[in-house]
Parts: structure tokens; sequence; C-alpha cells
């Protein structure tokens, strides 16, 4: 009777990777048991860095909260109509945390309370930071701009406001307060004794804007040029 031939076993790549794997271990192990040490310290160094990086992200996020609550404090009371209360709470947002996104709606918070209270070169400073930030909200960048426009008013540079406001007007056809950069265009080409741009502006604001509340005083300067 024939004796059966044995058969040499091909060793499939599988196993080829778990032998290297195995092989890997337990020169790992090896190296571990010569130099434990050395492989303390290693696992040691990367829980410290394990643990910076919880705790960097922790104070990160307690960062954001802290910076949020004294917006939202600041917010509370422009709403109530206490102006000093909320520039108090929003100059202690921007020197606790300058770079946070709440610092910089407070930038321009800070424009609109200065204005309002009559002080608007600081106006002018914080609603430039917050332009300048290019913060991704379109409605709050334009109402700084148009701010900008109306320190140039205040500084009685009227040509240049009334420009700047008529180019609001035209470059920014979608925003919900546009027909008040048509008006205050006119009236600062009025200040700056531009009779012609005047009317033009006022019968655009007249036709555009008929129920406007300020369409009947547009009407009296209308009128007035019409007399001149």
């Amino acid at each position: 009777m024939a004796k059966r031939r044995k058969t040499k076993h091909k060793i499939t790549k599988h196993e080829m990777k778990e032998d290297k794997f195995v092989t890997s271990m337990m020169h790992g192990a090896d190296y571990a048991r010569e130099n434990v040490q050395s492989v303390v310290i290693i696992v040691l160094v990367l829980l410290v860095l394990v643990a910076g990086v919880v705790i960097m992200k922790n104070l990160s996020s307690n960062r954001k909260k802290a910076a949020q609550t004294l917006l939202g404090v600041a917010q509370i009371a422009y709403r109530a109509g206490d102006f000093a209360e909320s520039r108090d709470s929003l100059v202690a947002l921007e020197e606790r945390y300058p770079k946070s996104d709440a610092a910089l709606v407070g930038a321009y918070l800070l424009g609109h309370i200065y204005y309002s209270s009559g002080s608007p070169d600081s106006a002018k400073i914080y609603w430039q930071r917050f332009i300048e930030s290019e913060y991704k909200d379109e409605d709050m960048m334009l109402a700084a701009k148009a701010g900008l426009a109306g320190v140039l008013s205040d500084r009685g540079q009227f040509a240049e406001a009334a420009r700047e406001f008529e180019r609001l007007y035209s470059d920014y056809p979608d925003y919900f307060n546009r027909h008040d950069w048509l008006y205050k265009a006119a009236m600062n080409y009025r200040a700056a004794g531009e009779r012609d741009k005047e009317k033009e502006l006022l019968e655009r604001f007249v036709g555009d804007y008929p129920k406007n509340p300020r369409v009947m005083e547009a009407k009296v300067f209308l009128a007035e040029i019409e007399e001149t």
C-alpha cells in the first residue's frame, strides 16, 4: 500500500501578519522588562499629555461659557436701558476674554452704547474693531458700517457721511433698514448744501417708501427746495 505523501502547509498572509504581530509583541515585552524605568517615564509623559488636552478643553469650554454669561448680562441691561451697567459688563468681557466671539459682539454693542451716550470717537473705535474681525453676521456688520457713517455726520463731515449712506443703500438692497440709509443720505446732502442730491434722494424716498413716517417731513423739505 502506497504511503500518503505529506503536503507542506502553506503560510497564508494572514498567518504571516499574526506571526509578525506576536513577534513584535514579544520584542516589546522583552524591551519593557529590560527598560522598566524608561517605559514608566514614557507612560507618565503620555498620561500628562492626555490630561493636558482634557484640561485645556475644559478650560476653553468654561471660558466660553463665562464669556457668554457676561455678554448675556450686558444684553439684558442694554435692553432695559441701563447703558452704564451694560457698558461695564462689556468692558469686563473685553478685558477677560478678548478673543472670544462674545467679545466681538460686545464690541458691536459698545459702539452703540458710546454713540448713544455722545461719545462718537469711542463708538468708532469699537465699531472698527468689530468690522475688522469679519464677524459672520452681515446685518450687524452693515449696522456697524452705518454707525461709522453716523460718526462722520456728527463730526460735521456731511458730504462724506452722505456718500457712505448712499453707498450702503445702493450696495445692500436686502438690508431690513435700508430706507433709513436713503433718508440719512438725503439729510447729510442737505447739511452739506448739495441741494440737487438732496432733492434726488428725497424724491426717491417718497416714491419708494410712501408709508414711511418720515414721508411728510421729506415732502416739506422738497417743497422748500422748490421755493428756492
